[in-house]
Order: C-alpha cells, then structure tokens, then sequence
C-alpha cells in the first residue's frame, strides 16, 4: 500500500488489460458494459485523486487509493460476466476477498483505532478465500496422483467474504458511537456507512435473487447497480479521510437518505398507479401533477422521519440553536437575550432543567422563570464560578462537560471545574464574546440526554457562540457602562455632599486647622460651669479678671481638674479671641524633640508658629526640659522665637501655663528656670478642687449621669440619696476626672431606674472630714482575736452590706450559697435577722 508511484499505474494497466480482453470476445461491449468499465476505470485512478492526501500523510488515504486499485479491477473483471474467462475468474477470486480485508482494515483503524485484530484475521481470511476461489476457477487437476475438482459452489466463495466483511465493516463503524470515539471520528464515520450502505443492500438483493434476470448480476440491471455501489463505497471512504467534509457529514447522510427513500416510495407509487391511470393527455397532466405535490409531501415525510431517527437526540438541540439564533437578533438587553436562548434550551433538554446565561462582567446570573421569561435583575441569586472563565482557551472552545470529568485525573487543574460541571448536571459550556474576549457563556444542561455532543452540535453551538457572542459582548459593554456611569454619579453626589459639608465648617476651622494635629490636648473636653459654691464663684471672678491682660498666666490646678475650660475661658474672653487656641501638652515631649515640638524644625512649624495671633496652652509646663524652658524666656523677653533650624519669627501669641504645683518650690530645687517662673508668676490662677465645691457635687453628678447614659445608650437614670451621700462624703483626689469615672461604673453596673449605693466601685482615699465633726478614731487591728471570731466579723459584714440578703452576701464573698448558709448556721448568724430588721428609712431621688 505504501509503493504509491507503481499502484497509480498498475492498477489502470490491470483494469484496461481486462476491459480489452472483455471487449476482444465476440459481439462487444455494450452500453451499460462500456459504462461500467468508465466506473472500473475511475475506481482505479483513486490513487491519482488522492495524491494531494497521499502526500499530506493523512490517515487512512493509503488504504481507501488501494480500495478503489482493487475495486476498480475486481469490477472490470466482470464487465462481461456472461462470457468469463480463466483469467478474469482468477482476478475476481483474488479481488473480490482483497476488497472485503480492505473494507475490514478500514473499519478497524480510519478514522480512529477500533479492535484491530480483526484486521489480520479479515486478511488471513482474504488470502484464504482467494485461494479458494482459485482453486475452483481452475480446471480439474492432478494432486498426490488423484484428479481433483473444487466444487463449483466454491467460486462464489470470495463473493459471499466480501458481502461478509463488508457486513462486519458496517456493523463495526456504528459500533464506534459507543466506543468513546471523539465527535470529529464520529462525523468522518458517517460517510463511510454511507459508503457501505448502498453496497450491502446491492450484495443481499443480488444475492436473494440469483436466478432472477432483473437484479442478476450477468444482466444489465445487475451489472449497473453492482457498479454504482462501488463507485458509492469509494466515494463515502475518500470522504472519510477528507477533513473538510467531517462538518456536512451528518447532514449529508440524512439528506441522501431522505432523497433516496422520497424516490424509492415515489417510484413505487408510480408502479403501483401505473395501470390505473386512464390515458389521454389530460390525465396525463393530472397525473404529472399530483405525482409532484405527492413528492413534495413524501420529501417532508421523509426528511422529518430521517431527522428524527439519525439526528443527533432527535435533531432538539439543533432545532433548539437555530430557534435561539433567531430570537437572540432582536435581543435588546441580556435579560431578552436570555429568555430567547435558555427558553429553546430548556426545551431541547427536558421541562426541569436550568439552564443558565453567565456574565462575567457584571457578574450576573441569568436564568428564566416557569414561563420562560427571563427573571429581571436582581431577582436570581448567584455569581458565575471563577473557574469557567479561565477554562476557555478562545471564542471556538466549546467545552463538554464529560470530557472534563473523564480527563480529571490527568489534568487535576480542571478538578474545580469538573466539580461546578457534575454539580449542575452541565452538559455543555459555549463561551460567549467579540474580538477574543469572553463575556460569558452559555450553560446546556444535560437533561434526560445520554449521548456524546456531536461534531455538528458542536459546530452549531459555535455558530450560535458566534452570532449571539456578538450581541451579548454589545449588551455586557452597554450594562457595564451604565454601571459606570450610576457609580460615578453617587460618587458625585457624595463629592458634592462632602463639599457643602466642608463649606458650612470652613469658617470654624480655618483658625484651627493646623491645631488639629497638635495630640491629646485638641480632644480634651470640660463639663459646663456650675458655680454654686463659693470658691467656684471666687474663680470666675478671677478669670474674668485676668482674662482681660495680656501677659502670660499660670494655672494652678490639680489632676484631674478640666484646665482646658478655664484656659478656653480666658482665650474666649480676651483680645485674642478671633485667634488659634493651641493646646501643648509638655508631658508628651520628649527632651531631644521638645524645642522642635514647640518652637518648629525642619520638619514643620511647631505649637509656638501654630498660635501666633492667639493663645498657647502650655500643659504641665514643668514637664518641659531646662533648655527648652530656657528658650521658651528668652523668646518671651525678646518677642521673638526662632526653630531649630535657624529660622526666626515674631512672638505674637498669648502663653497659659498649667502646672500641678507652684513653680516656686520647684525653682528652689532646681528643675524649672527661674526666669521662666518669673514670666509665668505674673499672673496666677488657681482652680478650685473638687473637695472644696461641695456645693456643686450634685449638678455635676446630675451631668456626669446625663453623659454616661448617653455614652452607653442606654435611657436616663437618678440617684438615690444614700449614693449620693456617699459621693459628699468623699474627698476626690481625682477631683472631676475621677467623678466621671466613677458615675461611668455605676451606670454601667445599676439595674433599675436609680444607681443605688451598691452600684457604686469601691472609693480610694479616705472620706472628706466635715469641720463641725470630731476626728475619727483610729480603726482597730482588723486581724485582732482568733480565726473564728474574724470569720464572724466577716461574715456580720458582708449581712451587713447586702442588708441581710444571704444570697448577695455569699456573692460579695464569692461563696456558694451553701457554704455560706452552713458558715452562718455554725456561728449562729442570720437566724433573726429578717424577723427583727427595721424598714428602710425613705430615700430621696435627685
């Protein structure tokens, strides 16, 4: 088979040789014997053909150019089958069985390898046959000293192999739908059962009809279907091995079946109304007509018929995409383009499938309801998987789902994929774009079909990809630019409320921008003024007073105590009022950056620079370190400060100081600059503590309540008397501070409309001491006398601070209620308590 440059002459010259020692008998050849031979002719120039293949190397064309060598001979062997020669009997012996290996061999490994041990036992089988054949075409003989004769029967033995293994041929090539062969193996397949068809039918009708003169193969009739079936079989297996025509396949074996079917019933119908039909020239156009309307509906009939018994899952799918091809044209949105692709889907494949229309941007999931309408934005849930977009090598890849799943083993990257696949009963995934982008992709789902996607389904989901890719890319671009366009106008609007925002506190805070920076100091906050006291009213007075000057104050307050009230006070009430007011908290400096801090250095202008025009806070002033104090005199006696850096700028400010302690004993003991303290000591200002506003506790635990309510979001509480008591009787070391806190905690803890005295945290320091009161007496030795007798003395304690409730005694003790219960029982406690308990004097709410 592979000695390609002899077989295109070999098989020719063998062909002409029979047809002249056929011609050369007497009487000639005829008409239909001449035609025959024109087949025979052509049959062995397949060589010539398929050179172009030949030389291509594509598979399987080597075989089918020495099919048509072999077939071309073995027909010119019988051109003349009433007067058969020795010769041409010995061919057709030879021929006949090779033709029926070939149709074997071809079957086993074109397009795909398929069970190709038959193809040695078909040749084995050909070579014996063929010698067979031989035998009985030859005279009788001499063997081993006896005459031999081969049973006439035996000639038509090659006759009966070639019928057989054309038979085997067939049978084997639709096998090959459930061999697992790929779609484009099963699209080149079809042509060659084309091929095989017509040939069979020929073989079993001549052979069930050897004595008739009709389809005998010596008569004219015979001898013409016989060649017309060669020449067929050829034709389907060069189509075979032609890639190009693996898409018309399908198609074209339906078609030629419909016409075939469609003039075998008409030729029957008119046998059967030939005797029937009067003559006359007028019934004679009737009958004309009627025969071609009856073609027309008998080729409708057909081809219906054909279509749903050989299209692939009765043609539903490609009903299906072409009914979705037309929908999706007038498509004006994804929702419309949906509803006019997954509707026919959802037919194709069964009522209770879902089959889906993912965008990848926006990411959206378009199905469609019971009714077929697609559901409105929104209204499905659900996001394309990551994985299917980067499955996709191009617009042309379509992707079926089981050779995803079978593969997974060798590429475990698909594992994903394969798994969203099987979890949606997906059938196949179409990639839907323009211009080598994918938008999205159409999911079909499996639904009650079974069978593999075939190459023409393939071909037409691609088209469908190609027609509505174009329009979804469209739509996807138009959704993605109003999507855009809403995004860029909220973020207009935001802009714009940003803006009306910033103008209306513009004017607040174009004075102290720059103060915002400056730490802790910018967010301190001050309880309004309550005065009721003497020594509050004493210091407004005095900040009144002082208010009015413009030299440097000290303020003198303890910790705990809001200076940044008083020092707002005295800025809000001075000349300076339209100016900065710059907080600078000295304890947060440290001493390599405190004068960069204050007076400002390369990295930028300090707290002096930020209040110029204003007053500077100077916080813990005695924090500051000694050269830092230091420059802070000078560049008060000389009005002028200079940075770190060397830049020098006028003193234009108003300074407060804040100090814990009067600066005179700390000048004394040498940790603040003399000079400094001078400048600062002309003016002092001394905030009362909170142990000396009596007066004023209640109206500031009132406000401290009202905070810490809104603070913890929860409603408005009182106090009760005896909780308020206990808040007069304290001294307050952390004066206001240490107030907050404390009201803080017993909101945090009080369970009703009313922080009680319990809810109070236990108080540090000792209770203030009222001038009209003697001195306590020293508390006793709280560890005097035996184990048992401090255990009584707790145990009286704790009854005493829950006022007898056993329950929140032994909590206050962290006991269990039953320990404690068995403590009491053995010290003999608790047993009257209830019985001899006074009532509760009344209490008052503030």
């Amino acid at each position: 088979m592979r000695n390609s440059r002899i077989l295109p002459l070999l098989g020719p010259a063998a062909a002409l040789y029979l047809l002249a020692e056929a011609a050369s008998l007497a009487g000639g050849l005829d008409a239909i014997s001449w035609a025959i031979a024109a087949i025979a002719v052509s049959l062995t120039l397949a060589p010539v053909w398929l050179r172009r293949r030949i030389q291509d190397e594509v598979r399987g064309t080597r075989r089918v150019a020495t099919l048509g060598v072999v077939a071309g001979i073995a027909l010119a062997a019988v051109v003349r089958p009433s007067a058969m020669s020795l010769m041409r009997d010995i061919v057709l012996a030879v021929s006949l069985p090779l033709v029926g290996a070939l149709l074997v061999d071809l079957a086993t490994r074109v397009p795909d390898v398929a069970r190709p041990r038959l193809r040695g036992l078909a040749l084995t089988g050909a070579l014996v046959v063929g010698a067979i054949g031989t035998l009985a075409a030859l005279p009788p003989f001499e063997l081993l000293g006896a005459l031999r004769i081969v049973p006439a029967r035996a000639a038509d033995l090659p006759a009966w192999y070639t019928l057989g293994c054309a038979a085997l041929a067939f049978v084997l090539r639709l096998l090959r739908r459930r061999g697992g062969s790929a779609p484009a193996a099963l699209a080149s397949n079809a042509w060659a059962e084309l091929g095989l068809a017509p040939g069979l039918a020929v073989g079993a009708v001549l052979a069930l009809t050897r004595q008739g003169d009709f389809f005998d193969v010596r008569s004219g009739w015979g001898l013409g279907a016989l060649g017309f079936a060669a020449l067929v079989c050829l034709y389907g297996h060069t189509a075979l091995v032609d890639p190009k025509r693996r898409l018309r396949a399908a198609a074209s074996v339906r078609a030629t079946l419909a016409h075939t079917l469609t003039a075998a019933g008409l030729a029957a119908a008119v046998v059967a109304a030939a005797p029937h039909v009067p003559s006359g020239p007028a019934f004679l156009a009737l009958a004309v007509v009627l025969g071609y309307l009856a073609m027309l509906a008998l080729r409708q009939l057909t081809q219906r018929l054909v279509r749903s018994l050989l299209a692939p899952f009765g043609g539903r799918l490609l009903d299906a995409i072409d009914e979705a091809r037309r929908g999706a044209a007038r498509a004006a949105s994804l929702e419309e383009v949906a509803a006019a692709v997954l509707g026919p889907m959802r037919k194709a494949s069964a009522p209770d499938t879902v089959p889906l229309l993912w965008c990848f941007d926006p990411a959206r999931e378009l199905r469609i309801d019971e009714a077929g309408l697609a559901l409105a934005p929104g209204a499905s849930s659900g996001r394309p998987p990551g994985c299917v977009h980067d499955a996709f090598t191009g617009l042309g890849d379509v992707i079926v789902a089981a050779d995803v799943i079978a593969n997974v083993v060798r590429r475990p990257e698909r594992r994903e994929l394969a798994e969203v696949l099987e979890a949606r009963d997906v059938f196949a995934l179409v990639p839907l774009g323009a211009h080598e982008s994918i938008d999205g992709a159409l999911v079909v789902p499996r639904g009650r079909r079974r069978a593999r996607l075939t190459l023409e389904e393939i071909e037409a989901l691609r088209e469908l990809a190609a027609e509505v890719g174009a329009r979804f890319a469209t739509l996807a671009a138009s959704e993605r630019g109003r999507r855009r366009d809403a995004e860029r106008g909220r973020r207009l609007d935001t802009l714009e409320e940003r803006l009306e925002a910033t103008e209306e506190e513009r004017a607040r805070l174009r004075a102290e921008a720059n103060a915002l920076r400056v730490g802790r100091g910018a967010s301190r906050q001050a309880m309004p003024d309550v005065a009721y006291s003497a020594a509050m009213r004493e210091q407004q007075r005095r900040v009144l007073a002082v208010a009015a000057m413009d030299a440097p104050v000290t303020i003198l307050a303890e910790g705990g105590t809001p200076i940044d009230r008083v020092a707002r006070t005295l800025h809000a009430q001075s000349a300076r009022a339209e100016g900065p007011f710059v907080i600078a908290d000295a304890g947060s400096l440290s001493e390599a950056d405190a004068e960069a801090r204050l007076f400002g250095g390369p990295e930028g202008p300090g707290f002096v620079a930020l209040a110029q025009g204003g007053t500077l806070l100077i916080a813990d002033v005695a924090a500051l370190p000694l050269p830092t104090q230091r420059a802070l005199a000078d560049a008060l006696a000389a009005h002028q400060a200079r940075s770190t850096d060397g830049a020098a700028y006028a003193l234009d400010l108003r300074l407060i100081a804040a100090s814990r302690v009067p600066l005179a004993p700390l000048v004394e003991f040498g940790v603040f600059d003399p000079e400094l303290a001078q400048w600062l000591g002309a003016a002092e200002l001394r905030v009362a503590p909170l142990r000396e506003r009596r007066e004023d506790i209640p109206s500031l635990v009132l406000l401290a309540l009202d905070r810490a309510c809104r603070v913890l979001g929860r409603e408005p509480v009182g106090i009760e008397q005896a909780a308020l008591d206990t808040l007069l009787a304290y001294s307050w070391p952390g004066n206001l501070r240490e107030l907050q806190h404390v009201i803080d905690h017993a909101v945090a803890n009080a369970e009703g409309e009313q922080v009680r005295r319990k809810d109070l945290p236990p108080l540090l320091g000792n209770p203030r001491v009222r001038p009209s009161e003697p001195p306590p007496a020293p508390a006793p030795d709280p560890l005097e006398g035996t184990y048992m007798e401090l255990e009584r003395r707790i145990l009286e304690t704790a009854l005493e601070r829950a006022e007898g409730n056993k329950s929140e005694a032994a909590r206050l003790l962290d006991l269990k209620r039953t320990t404690f219960l068995d403590k009491c029982r053995r010290h003999g406690l608790g047993k009257d308590k209830r019985r001899s308990k006074k009532p509760p004097p009344s209490e008052e709410t503030v």
